[in-house]
């Protein structure tokens, strides 16, 4: 479906009737990075340069209040998402989506708000790995956005068939969305993806969509910062220190600086001046242990190795690490016992004492064990083993991969995918050197 687009010389029409003040900026096309946010004058800090109406601000608060005016969407919020406020926004933004392409005399339409005309100025498509085509995906072979993304395109499949099978059984939704297949998988991964790009985290409102103000772009140096009244109004200011020129690009921060990856993930691109030197990879328990399955299900969280830059070079962390590394012989034990209610429960001990609530903390707790350099050699050899691999997918996929076979639209996604290839190379090389001296200190204090 996806719907039509409005051309934005028609957004300053739609920021007079809704009370949006563009004080000292307008918007303009920028090169390489669609439109964006200029100065109109000599603009001192601390100025206002844009002020957008608090109740035109898309957070999980908002879609509350939505609800309590259209029933039909209430009955959609209730089945399908009430409980999640970014499914909140995502139902938010599907209805209004849909109501973006009904004529005004519809008898299928619902309350319209100021959303209803601005989801018509969003981009489509959006630069998200999530919406490139599978031979742009194919890029990505070897990084760790590869099995990323292939989980996250399985979430979003699992989210809209469970959007689908409740929704059916709601006849007003039924009818609206799936009787003439209104609405298909590529729409909800636009929503997804719009949401991702765009959200920003408000004092006060948490994760929201800001409407104009979504429009500037992110910059490793921005020139402005946002803030939030106590009445909700949300004001684009310029920074302290700065003085802008007329016709100067107004920028902000997206947030905290965030790993190549993570940026490529959300927005669609990476600033190579502020993305940090840093991965994410999954460890998974070795192959031949008889208690992987135990472990796995006890650890309970994500099994996350994460490799980063410190002050004095390449470091990491994964708590799951020194887990994986320890077997019965060493003191490690599962037992099934019985709580008071009567249900078994799966326990871990160590060294005969209950660390069920613990599973993170074994970095601290072979401490003391008289082994404790043998199991920490282990558990660095084991993550040299893992990045040995992950360096060695990525650039056996780098090497298969022909560039000169992706023509001038699939442009920014390779050099997005060169780049971040070359960053987790570095990540990978330096963690690797990194844990090679910490095997070879480990050896000695054996």
């Amino acid at each position: 479906m996806s719907g039509n687009q409005l051309p934005l010389e028609t957004f300053p029409a739609w920021t007079l009737l809704h009370d949006v003040n563009f004080t000292k900026v307008s918007l303009r096309e920028m090169e390489k990075k669609g439109f964006g946010l200029v100065t109109r004058g000599e603009s001192l800090e601390g100025d206002v340069l844009l002020e957008i109406p608090g109740e035109l601000v898309l957070s999980a608060e908002a879609v509350d209040d939505y609800a309590k005016v259209d029933q039909h969407f209430k009955q959609l919020l209730e089945a399908c998402g009430s409980q999640s406020r970014t499914r909140k926004i995502l139902l938010y933004l599907l209805n209004h989506l849909v109501l973006s392409t009904r004529s005004a005399t519809s008898s299928q339409r619902g309350a319209s708000t100021p959303w209803t005309e601005y989801i018509k100025y969003l981009p489509r498509p959006i630069p998200v790995p999530t919406m490139w085509s599978d031979k742009e995906q194919d890029l990505l072979r070897g990084s760790s956005l590869e099995s990323a993304l292939s989980a996250k395109m399985a979430v979003l499949g699992s989210e809209f068939e469970e959007l689908r099978e409740t929704s059916s059984e709601i006849p007003y939704w039924n009818a609206l969305l799936w009787e003439k297949d209104t609405i298909q998988l590529q729409d909800w991964i636009l929503i997804d993806a719009w949401y991702r790009s765009r959200c920003l985290e408000l004092p006060r409102a948490g994760d929201s969509m800001v409407p104009a103000l979504d429009m500037a772009n992110h910059a490793h140096n921005p020139t402005a910062f946002y803030e939030e009244d106590y009445d909700g109004v949300i004001r684009l200011r310029v920074k302290p220190g700065r003085i802008l020129t007329m016709g100067e690009e107004v920028t902000i921060s997206y947030g905290e600086a965030k790993p190549a990856a993570e940026m490529l993930f959300s927005y669609g691109f990476i600033d190579a001046d502020s993305s940090k030197h840093e991965m994410k990879l999954q460890l998974d328990p070795l192959p031949d242990d008889p208690l992987g399955k135990a472990k796995t299900h006890i650890f309970g969280k994500p099994r996350t190795l994460k490799l980063f830059k410190a002050e004095r070079g390449f470091d990491w962390d994964c708590a799951f690490a020194f887990l994986a590394c320890l077997n019965e012989e060493d003191g490690l034990d599962f037992r099934v016992l019985q709580d008071n209610q009567g249900d078994r429960q799966l326990k871990l001990f160590w060294q005969d004492e209950d660390v069920t609530e613990r599973a993170e903390d074994f970095g601290s707790l072979i401490q003391n064990h008289p082994l404790c350099a043998v199991f920490t050699l282990r558990v660095c050899s084991v993550l040299k083993e893992k990045i040995a691999s992950q360096l060695e997918s990525l650039q056996s996929a780098a090497n298969a991969i022909d560039v000169r076979s992706y023509g001038d639209r699939e442009a920014d996604c390779v050099g997005s995918a060169q780049l971040l290839r070359e960053i987790e190379t570095a990540v990978l090389e330096g963690s690797q050197d990194a844990l090679e001296k910490q095997v070879r200190l480990a050896e000695m204090r054996r």
